[in-house]
């Protein structure tokens, strides 16, 4: 199977910065000549991700993770090592050449994916052109205009329209050249019969990824039957849980401000950003998720839940609240009455009048105790104890004790009890890790200790080029750490294919743990200065190591000969002459050392 060439891999590192790439993900701080930032891959408030500009890598000293531009690429966007570097090698202007020149045995999902947000594109402009150009789109120009949706806003967010005529994409796209069987797999159409567009007579919004590019749409039913709102299901461009609505749009401000607003839909959005709060997104047609959440964990600080004040918009709050205090964010509510949204507010009482929401937001505790005030009768006392442990969800989530211990005194206070018995009750519906089943405690984590020939090599894995020296010295077979001998083989791998990079190193290292080891390594600069000095006191300990044990193997063989025949005589005196030869070997190792 062809491979991409190692050549195109070391062009990609060498041409794509680590500090530019990681800084579309997470916020990052210089100090001297490294730069910092909190981990995109878990949740912290203290930053312990550090990426090494000379080196062009990163390292996590929180959860471990590291690597370089292709791995960082890879995690980020979960995409395969063929997919990351041809990402990135586009990025970057550099063309991708394969060893065997041929490339129709590599999987190819990226073609797919990218072809399709090809399409999507191309839809988005199409529905555009008709929203702003044709009799049909006059009149949704005229219910966006009695939304309070401004023809600024509508081409910001190239907003379209989808025909009532529910044949008529698949005409117009199959005249354009594209294939039946791939319209087929794009989402664009019913499952069930092939023709028939998904959107029809909708007002359509169209979804994009973070870098900008169109991955799918929503659509609002303008008359007629049928779900208010449609949204594509998942393709291999798109994953509404994990994609938020105007992300790409926001994030600068996100970024500046350290606050999200996280509204219900696409309509809110767009009225935030109309009246100039551009911070604003929407989870798309689902709950709101975790990964949706770890989006803007990097960039901020404090989220703003924007929800309808319904039964369906208090649960979908709380229980962000709760997701959002796990991922150690600090969370306000904005008070939404009378059944109002943000773009009614817009609507009826104008762009300041929103605004002003913000001024006024609750924090989340305020928020859970008028809830739970108004669901539960807590004038009794079941009704108390149901609002009591309503809350320890809340507890549960909180990061420090101090905040627990703080919140706790709150309730006590809201909810007249002791705080002794609401503690009780807390820590008694808390099961104990000794009392769970087996199979759900965790895992115990392998240790990997750092022993001194574990330290060799790493040294030789932070400074490649010194592989050939210890390789001409010692064999795999010489070393008995067994995650060294593995690290070994690993960069013997890498050697023998002419790919010493980090990057390859870490690619073709499949010990997650190590990988951590390695990377950490490297960032850290161990082995910087003194790398050499530890390979070679290595190379003598390993050496003689590896020479004693043949000695006491060979000596044992010798003792185990009893008779006095011929062949006996050979074999020892053969046996006497490897010793000889041990001995002097581990004798020039003694003077090496000294």
């Amino acid at each position: 199977m062809a491979k991409i060439a190692n050549e195109t891999i070391e062009e990609v590192n060498a041409r794509t910065s680590i500090v530019t790439l990681v800084g579309e993900y997470t916020r990052l701080e210089q100090r001297g000549s490294d730069w910092w930032g909190c981990c995109p891959f878990h949740n912290e408030k203290t930053p312990s991700f550090h990426v090494v500009p000379e080196r062009n890598m990163y390292h996590c000293f929180g959860c471990g993770e590291g690597g370089g531009v292709i791995k960082f690429v890879m995690e980020m966007e979960k995409l395969s090592f063929v997919e990351a570097v041809e990402t990135l090698a586009k990025k970057a202007g550099v063309e991708v050449r394969y060893e065997g020149g041929s490339t129709d045995n590599l999987p190819r999902k990226d073609d797919t994916r990218g072809k399709l947000v090809e399409l999507y594109g191309r839809v988005a402009g199409t529905f555009h052109y008709l929203l702003m150009n044709t009799p049909q789109g006059e009149a949704v120009q005229k219910y966006l205009a009695a939304r309070s949706v401004s023809g600024e806003i509508i081409e910001s967010f190239n907003l379209g329209y989808a025909p009532q005529d529910r044949y008529w994409l698949h005409g117009f796209l199959t005249k354009k050249g594209y294939s039946r069987e791939f319209l087929a797999q794009s989402g664009l159409f019913s499952k069930k019969y092939p023709e028939v567009a998904f959107f029809s007579n909708r007002l359509i919004f169209p979804i994009a990824n973070r870098k900008g590019e169109i991955v799918a749409f929503g659509g609002r039913i303008l008359e007629g039957d049928g779900p208010k709102y449609l949204n594509s299901g998942d393709l291999p461009q798109y994953r509404k849980g994990e994609t938020l609505f105007a992300f790409d749009r926001a994030l600068p401000e996100i970024r500046k401000s350290k606050k999200v607003i996280f509204c219900e839909g696409y309509m809110d959005v767009l009225a935030w950003h109309q009246a100039g709060v551009l911070n604003a997104v929407a989870p798309l047609g689902t709950a709101f998720t975790e990964q949706q959440a770890k989006m803007v964990r990097s960039f901020a600080e404090t989220v703003y839940f924007s929800f309808d004040s319904d039964l369906a918009g208090q649960t979908a709050t709380y229980k962000g609240i709760l997701l959002c205090r796990k991922l150690q964010f600090n969370v306000q509510v904005l008070s939404i009455r009378n059944g109002k949204d943000p773009a009614d507010i817009l609507q009826n009482e104008g762009p300041e009048a929103l605004k002003k929401l913000l001024d006024y937001s609750i924090l989340d505790l305020d928020y859970l105790v008028m809830m739970a005030g108004t669901r539960f009768d807590t004038a009794n006392p079941e009704g108390k104890a149901r609002a009591v442990a309503f809350m320890f969800p809340y507890l549960e989530a909180l990061e420090s004790d101090i905040q627990r211990e703080s919140t706790v005194q709150r309730l006590s206070t809201a909810f007249g009890i002791t705080e002794k018995a609401l503690l009780t009750d807390f820590h008694n519906r808390k099961q104990p890790q000794e009392a769970r089943p087996a199979a759900e405690r965790p895992a115990p984590v392998r240790t990997i200790k750092r022993t001194a020939e574990l330290r060799a090599v790493l040294a030789v894995a932070a400074n490649p080029e010194f592989f050939q020296v210890m390789r001409s010295r010692i064999t795999s077979d010489d070393i008995e750490d067994a995650d060294a001998k593995d690290l070994y083989i690993v960069l013997e791998d890498c050697y023998r294919n002419g790919a010493m990079s980090h990057e390859s190193i870490l690619a073709n290292c499949r010990d997650e743990q190590m990988r951590g080891i390695i990377t950490e390594t490297i960032v850290g600069g161990e082995f910087a200065e003194n790398a050499r000095k530890v390979l070679e006191d290595a190379i003598v300990r390993i050496k003689r190591n590896a020479l004693e044990k043949k000695r006491i193997r060979v000596l044992a063989g010798m003792s185990a000969i009893s008779t006095g025949s011929v062949d006996d005589m050979l074999a020892i005196s053969e046996m006497m002459a490897e010793k000889k030869s041990i001995d002097e070997e581990l004798a020039k190792l003694k003077d090496t050392n000294e």
